[in-house]
């Protein structure tokens, strides 16, 4: 065991954690990607199945890919479900050509518009689009939109409409990707256009490069759906799980990412109201603690239905301060973990201030810390 806690540390923030697909599209508390490929390359092998229940941004996904490592995610925000499929799906020489030619296409729209020579626009009606959007940084993303959806190629509408959705809080009027506030930007014309051919320039180099190094004999198949139930997943059909489930009363995912699903038409009440651990549940609308881990408690025993005998489980979770109580959630899981059937291995623990700079630093204090915590299913051998 003090193996495993020397080689699984938290601490990978003097590395480069935004390597290939990784860096693209903002999306906050990402783990660093090292870690999923650490437990991966000692405890998976090619062919085998991956899940992540929490998928977030894809990170496992992406690992799971570059090792020849088949993967399943499922997350309850369908962008974070849109995002994990494209940053996971290399695309072949043909598809990147065609977005290079495409790249080329919005430049000479964004110089005709700049040269005043910019059509009628009718602009896509979205919820709370007046308030949020200048006019022309609208007209400029219906526009983006329109030519987008000219493409019969699925994998490259997808890569495009998330290309699109990374820069629609830098230029909507939403303060930033933690701050839900309106702010006056200023956004001048074309700079919408302009900031998304450089975005696509800059994401298609990534997705090629992952394209070329990763393994296409292995799949990943994400799925939009809530992971209090994974009656979709055929029982004892996983070989490792690596998740991250939402630190408690911390962020709203459907909040601060609603807008980029109205402008790519996703569904925004589905993550809403199923998100769990959300700051809506518990500062909005003052949830009890016991909610929380009663809603932990049902997702680890949907993965222990789903994993292998004596598989493992890798679980990154931080404490969370709910109605002015510390939640130390290490001590939670291990309450309820050996009921649901899972054999504690370890804990590996690190102070959530040493590296948590994401979001207010306020969430970092009050003894808060983030866990590492291997679970075995019906856990006969010691593979620790």
């Amino acid at each position: 065991m003090e193996l495993i806690a020397k080689e699984l540390e938290f601490d990978f923030y003097n590395e480069d954690t935004g390597y290939l697909t990784h860096s693209i599209h903002p999306y906050p508390a990402k783990f660093p990607p090292q870690l999923p490929k650490l437990i991966l390359q000692k405890y998976s092998k090619r062919n085998e199945i991956v899940l992540d229940p929490f998928c977030g941004s894809g990170t496992t996904l992406v690992e799971a890919k570059l090792l020849g490592i088949n993967s399943i995610g499922v997350d309850v925000n369908g962008l974070s479900c849109l995002l994990s499929k494209v940053k996971a799906t290399p695309i072949t020489e043909i598809q990147g050509e065609s977005i290079s030619n495409f790249i080329e296409r919005m430049s000479e729209i964004t110089f005709q518009w700049k040269l005043g020579n910019k059509p009628k626009i009718k602009i896509r009606e979205i919820e709370g689009r007046d308030h949020w959007f200048q006019q022309n940084v609208s007209e400029e993303l219906t526009s983006i939109l329109d030519e987008i959806n000219l493409f019969r190629d699925t994998n490259i509408q997808d890569f495009l409409k998330i290309v699109l959705s990374s820069i629609i809080v830098r230029v909507s009027n939403q303060e930033s990707d933690t701050r839900f506030a309106s702010i006056n930007k200023n956004i001048q014309d074309c700079y919408t256009l302009e900031q998304f051919i450089i975005r696509t320039q800059e994401y298609l180099k990534r997705i090629i490069e992952f394209s070329e190094k990763s393994n296409n004999n292995a799949y990943s198949k994400v799925y939009n759906a809530d992971s209090r139930d994974l009656s979709f997943i055929e029982s004892n059909s996983i070989d490792l799980i690596i998740t991250s489930p939402p630190y408690a009363n911390t962020y709203d995912y459907y909040l601060y990412h609603k807008f980029r699903k109205r402008w790519l038409g996703l569904d925004v009440h589905f993550a809403q109201y199923n998100e769990i651990g959300s700051r809506r549940e518990y500062s909005s609308l003052k949830e009890k603690p016991a909610k929380w881990t009663n809603d932990l408690n049902r997702c680890f025993f949907e993965m222990y239905n789903v994993l292998k005998h004596n598989s493992l489980a890798f679980i990154i979770i931080g404490d969370s301060v709910i109605n002015k109580n510390l939640i130390k959630i290490d001590m939670e899981i291990k309450s309820f973990a050996e009921s649901v059937g899972f054999k504690l291995l370890n804990i590996i623990s690190s102070d959530l201030a040493n590296h948590s700079k994401i979001f207010n630093p306020t969430y970092a204090q009050k003894g808060k810390k983030e866990h590492l915590i291997i679970l075995q299913k019906n856990g006969n051998k010691n593979l620790l």
